[in-house]
């Protein structure tokens, strides 16, 4: 499986967030996409989750996949996005048994106990969603994301009310489907987590993919230098959390 942008651009009125944007993610690969606010990093993982169509350029699946595939291949993304998207008044497992039915997965009680004991839920009692941690929700939706078993999980800013607990759930969970040979992209700020697991970094800047390099061997500092460079005279921060 491969996941390509091929001169993907899309605006907003006169803004233009994506420009000529080319990107390329094998399976088993773990992408995470940096950028400063508004460099256009949700605007990808929604384009390239076919949430959103391109204004021109490309989404392709594999080798001769075109985008107009997208539909079909829906199913086999998995995504986070800042809005949970939870039904509040339904319990956790409701929304999970609801969402599996949604999607006609073949899931039964079993395999949804043992999805929620995965995140981290399994013992959580009975409560409708309205009552959940900001904590809480995210990791149910991490679940949300499983439930088809996809083979393509896009993540924007899946740490977000995660504690040190919850994010080292994540990035257990995010090994594990890696070594199934998973394709990967997210978006964070939680550099202290991700350059646990990352395979490779990719800059956004103006649109286009400024820089992109291995993480093996990259201190902190030697990324900050990169993301620096990428983004020229700018010269903003990264962002972690220790």
């Amino acid at each position: 499986m491969r996941l390509q942008a091929r001169q993907v651009s899309k605006a907003y009125g006169a803004q233009r967030v994506l420009d000529r944007l080319d990107l390329s993610i094998d399976a088993g690969e773990v992408v995470c996409l940096l950028g400063p606010n508004g460099a256009g990093k949700t605007t990808l993982i929604r384009t390239l989750s076919g949430l959103q169509k391109p204004d021109s350029g490309k989404v392709l699946f594999g080798v001769e996949a075109e985008d107009e595939n997208i539909l079909k291949l829906r199913r086999n993304i998995g995504i986070i996005l800042h809005q949970p998207f939870l039904y509040e008044h339904l319990t956790g497992m409701e929304n999970l048994r609801f969402y599996s039915r949604l999607y006609e997965t073949a899931l039964d009680e079993g395999d949804l106990h043992r999805l929620m004991s995965r995140v981290g839920l399994g013992k959580t009692r009975p409560i409708p969603v309205r009552a959940f941690s900001r904590g809480m929700k995210q990791r149910l939706t991490i679940a949300r994301a499983l439930l088809c078993d996809p083979q393509i999980l896009l993540f924007d800013e899946p740490y977000t009310g995660l504690d040190q607990q919850g994010c080292g759930m994540l990035n257990q969970l995010i090994q594990e489907e890696s070594a199934r040979n998973k394709l990967i992209l997210l978006t964070t700020h939680e550099l202290s987590f991700i350059r646990q697991i990352a395979t490779r970094f990719a800059i956004l800047h103006h649109g286009r993919i400024a820089a992109e390099f291995p993480n093996a061997g990259v201190s902190l500092d030697a990324l900050q230098e990169q993301y620096s460079t990428a983004l020229g005279a700018e010269k903003k921060p990264l962002m972690e959390r220790l």
